[in-house]
C-alpha cells in the first residue's frame, strides 16, 4: 500500500502541474500551488483509510449533509480568522473550494462574483458575504440534486464513466456501503483491466465493504469482465 500510495501522489503531482499550465487565472494557480504543498500526500492516505473509519450513509437530505460537511466547518474557520472584507479573505476562500474539490471553473465563478459584489459594497460584513456563498454553493448544486433510486430492474446495474482520477473507484465504494448497509445484495465488476492498479484498487474497496468482486488479469478483455458479472 505504500508504494502504490507513493506512485499516486506523483502521480496527482504531475496532474496538477499540467493543470496548473492550462489555467489562465494566475491567482489560481497560486492558489492550487498553495494547496498542494500543504496536504503533500496527506489527501492520498486519508483517502485510502475512508472507507474504514466512515460512518453508516446518513439518511438526511443534500442540504442537511452540506450543512454539516467539512467544507462548511472550514468556511466557518476561514471567516473567524478574516473577519475584514478584502482580497485576502477571498484568496483564502478561493483556496479553501479547490481543496474541497469544488473544481476550477466552478471556483472561479463563485469568487469572481463575491469580489464584484465585494467591489460593489453589497455585503454589510463578512456574514453577509459568507451567507451569500452558501447561497452560491446551493443553486450550484440545485439542478443536481437528484437521487439516484434502484428501480424495480433486477439486476440493477450502475456503470461508472470517467477520465482518470474523477474519483470514479471511490464514488463505487461510497455507494457499495450505502447500498449493503441498506440490505442489498451488491457485487462490483472491475471493467477498468488497464489502468495500473485499477483492479486491485477496486478489490481494496470490495474487502473494506465485505462485498464481492468480479475481476480478471491486467489488461483483460474489459467487455468480458463485464460478460461474466
Amino acid at each position: 500500500m505504500p508504494e502504490r500510495v507513493a506512485r499516486r501522489a506523483r502521480a496527482q503531482q504531475a496532474l496538477y502541474f499540467a493543470v496548473l499550465a492550462c489555467v489562465h487565472s494566475r491567482r489560481i494557480a497560486a492558489c492550487m500551488i498553495k494547496l498542494f504543498r500543504k496536504q503533500g500526500s496527506a489527501p492520498v492516505a486519508a483517502e485510502a483509510e475512508a472507507m474504514e473509519t466512515a460512518p453508516a450513509p446518513s439518511t438526511r437530505n443534500w442540504r442537511e449533509r452540506l450543512a454539516g460537511s467539512a467544507l462548511t466547518r472550514g468556511l466557518a474557520g476561514v471567516f473567524s480568522r478574516h473577519p475584514r472584507l478584502d482580497d485576502d479573505l477571498l484568496d483564502e476562500l478561493e483556496t479553501l473550494l479547490l481543496g474541497a474539490d469544488v473544481g476550477i471553473a466552478a471556483t472561479a465563478t463563485l469568487i469572481e462574483d463575491l469580489r464584484k459584489r465585494m467591489r460593489a459594497r453589497e455585503f454589510a460584513d463578512a456574514d453577509a458575504l459568507l451567507t451569500a456563498l452558501r447561497a452560491a454553493l446551493l443553486a450550484l448544486l440545485q439542478p443536481v440534486a437528484q437521487p439516484l433510486v434502484i428501480v424495480g430492474a433486477r439486476p440493477f446495474v450502475v456503470l461508472m464513466v470517467g477520465v482518470n482520477g474523477a474519483g470514479k473507484t471511490t464514488t463505487i465504494g461510497k455507494l457499495a456501503q450505502r447500498y449493503r448497509n441498506e440490505g442489498r445484495s451488491v457485487m462490483l465488476a472491475a471493467g477498468d483491466t488497464f489502468r495500473a492498479a485499477a483492479v486491485e484498487q477496486l478489490k481494496t474497496w470490495g474487502e473494506r465493504n465485505q462485498v464481492p468482486v468480479l475481476a480478471q488479469a491486467q489488461g483483460s478483455d474489459s467487455a468480458s469482465v463485464i460478460f461474466d458479472a
